[in-house]
C-alpha cells in the first residue's frame, strides 16, 4: 500500500511593525468581495473541519492572533451558540515568524530555521472548540488521527483535539448544524518542494477521495447544512512560487547581496519556491563576500528527482490536473449532496494575489508583506486580508444555497490589514544588514509549507 512520509508543516503569522520612510497602507477588499446581505447572526451551531487555512495558521505558525481572523471566525455565525476557538496563548504551537522576515525571528525569540515552542491554551478554553481546523492534516487524518497517534510531528492537534478523539468525532459530538469542510491542499502542497512524485509528496486521488467521502458520510448523520471548499486552479498563483524570469529581472539586486543569477533564469518557464531558495542564497552571498569567496549562483535549472524547490511546467501542470480532479469531486460532493461550494481560488487565483510590484529579493528580506497584500510571511498562508477574501467568499456561497442564513462575514480590523515600506535605500541597507547577521545560515525545507521530510510513514486508505 502506498504511503506518505509525514512532514512538519513549519509556517507562521504575527506581523510585527517596523520604521519606515513611507506610510503604511492597507490593502483594499473590492466591492464585489463583500456580499450584499444584512448584517444578521444566525442561531446555528457551525462547525468548521479543515486544514492549516481553517485553523488561522500563518507566518509558519499559530497563536490566537491569527486564529481570531481565520475564515470560520469572521463568518456571522452564532448570535445564540458563537462559534468557540481552540485559542494558543502568545508565542504560539509554533511560534510564528515576524516581520522583517530577512532578521529570521519568531514571536517566541526563536530563530526562523525553526520552533519547539507549543504553548498551552489560552485559559478557560475547553476542547473541543467549534473550530476544529487541522495544520498539516490531510483527509485520513480527520477520520483517524488523534492527539496522541501525531503528538510527536503535530504537536498542535493537542491544542485542538480531547484525548483519543479525531476531528470527525469531534465535530458530530457537538451536533451541528452547519458545517464547513476545506481539504486537500495538503494531499497537494509538498509538490512546491519541486518534487511532484505520487505516493511519496503527493496523496494520490483515490487516497483522498475514499476518506473524504466517509467524512461526508459521517457529517451527513447530524443532518447539518454544510459548504464544501475546492482547491485553486494553478499552482503558479501561490505567492511563494515566482517564475524563472522574475528572478532574472531582479538579478541586479541578487549582484549587491553578492549572489550572480545563472543565465539559465533568462526566459526559464521555471517557478522557483523563492520562500527558501532565495533567503539561503542571500545568506550563502554574505558568508562569501566575507571570506571572499566567489558568489554563489542561482540557478533556475530543475534538478529531476530531487526536492530543489523548482517547479517545471510539468510539475506544474501535475499539480493542477490533481488538485483540478479534487476539486471537481468535492464540487460533485457538494451538488449530490446539498451543500454549498466554493474554491480556494477566490483568494489564490486572484489576479493581485502576489501584489502589483515585481518580485524583490531586498522586499522579501525586509517587508512585512514580502509576498503581496493578503499572505503570511510563509508565502502561502493567508494573513487577516486575505482570510476575509475567503470569508466572504464563503458566506456569498452559503447565501446563494440557504437564502434563510442571510450570513455575512466581517472584515479584520484596520490594524490587521496594515502594511509597512521603507524607502527602496533603506530598503537595500536594510536587505544587506540582515544578510551579513544571517551569513552562511542554511533554511531546511521544514521552514516552508510542504517541504519536510520527517521519519514515519502515514498510511493512505
Amino acid at each position: 500500500m502506498p504511503t506518505l512520509r509525514q512532514y512538519f508543516a513549519l509556517c507562521a503569522v504575527a506581523v510585527a511593525t517596523a520604521c519606515s520612510d513611507a506610510p503604511p497602507s492597507a490593502p483594499r477588499l473590492a466591492p464585489s468581495d463583500a456580499p450584499s446581505i444584512r448584517s444578521l447572526r444566525t442561531p446555528d451551531r457551525y462547525v468548521a473541519l479543515g486544514t492549516s487555512i481553517s485553523m488561522g495558521w500563518a507566518s509558519n505558525g499559530v497563536y490566537y492572533g491569527s486564529q481570531l481572523t481565520s475564515w470560520p471566525a469572521l463568518l456571522a455565525f452564532g448570535t445564540v451558540t458563537p462559534m468557540t476557538l481552540p485559542l494558543i496563548q502568545s508565542p504560539g504551537c509554533i511560534s510564528p515568524l515576524i516581520s522583517p522576515l530577512g532578521a529570521g525571528k519568531r514571536l517566541s525569540g526563536e530563530s526562523a530555521a525553526g520552533s519547539t515552542t507549543c504553548a498551552n491554551n489560552v485559559f478557560g478554553v475547553s476542547l473541543p472548540t467549534r473550530n476544529l481546523g487541522l495544520a498539516s492534516a490531510i483527509a485520513i487524518d480527520v477520520l483517524q488521527s488523534t492527539p496522541e497517534a501525531v503528538a510527536s510531528s503535530y504537536p498542535w492537534f493537542r491544542r485542538v483535539l480531547p484525548p483519543n478523539t479525531t476531528a470527525i468525532a469531534a465535530a458530530v459530538a457537538q451536533q451541528p448544524t452547519f458545517v464547513s469542510v476545506e481539504l486537500g491542499g495538503n494531499e497537494v502542497l509538498k509538490a512546491t518542494s519541486g518534487l511532484f512524485a505520487l505516493g511519496v509528496t503527493v496523496v494520490p486521488f483515490p487516497f483522498f477521495a475514499g476518506p473524504y467521502s466517509a467524512i461526508l458520510d459521517a457529517v451527513g448523520t447530524t443532518h447539518a447544512k454544510a459548504v464544501l471548499v475546492g482547491l485553486i486552479e494553478d499552482a503558479r498563483h501561490i505567492p511563494a512560487l515566482r517564475r524563472g524570469d522574475e528572478i532574472w529581472s531582479n538579478r541586479g539586486e541578487f549582484a549587491a547581496l553578492h549572489v550572480t543569477v545563472s543565465n539559465d533564469c533568462d526566459g526559464s518557464p521555471n517557478y522557483i519556491n523563492v520562500s527558501i531558495k532565495s533567503l539561503n542564497l542571500a545568506f550563502a552571498g554574505a558568508a562569501a563576500a566575507a571570506q571572499n569567496q566567489p558568489n554563489p549562483v542561482f540557478s533556475c535549472a530543475d534538478i529531476p528527482g530531487t526536492p530543489d524547490l523548482v517547479m517545471t511546467p510539468a510539475d506544474i501542470d501535475a499539480s493542477n490536473a490533481l488538485m483540478g480532479q479534487m476539486s471537481a469531486f468535492v464540487q460533485q460532493q457538494a451538488t449530490a449532496r446539498g451543500y454549498a461550494y466554493f474554491p480556494l481560488g477566490a483568494l489564490f487565483d486572484r489576479p493581485d494575489i502576489k501584489g502589483s510590484a515585481p518580485y524583490s529579493v531586498v522586499m522579501q528580506l525586509t517587508s512585512s508583506s514580502p509576498y503581496g497584500p493578503y499572505t503570511s510571511l510563509d508565502g502561502v498562508h493567508p494573513n487577516a486580508v486575505g482570510q476575509a477574501v475567503l470569508a466572504f467568499a464563503a458566506a456569498k456561497a452559503i447565501n446563494a444555497k440557504y437564502g434563510d442564513l442571510e450570513l455575512h462575514a466581517r472584515a479584520p480590523s484596520l490594524a490587521d490589514q496594515m502594511t509597512i515600506t521603507l524607502a527602496p535605500s533603506a530598503a537595500m541597507e536594510m536587505a544587506k544588514r540582515v544578510a551579513r547577521e544571517r551569513a552562511g545560515e542554511q533554511l531546511s525545507a521544514c521552514s516552508m509549507p510542504g517541504g519536510c521530510f520527517l521519519s514515519g510513514d502515514r498510511k493512505m486508505r
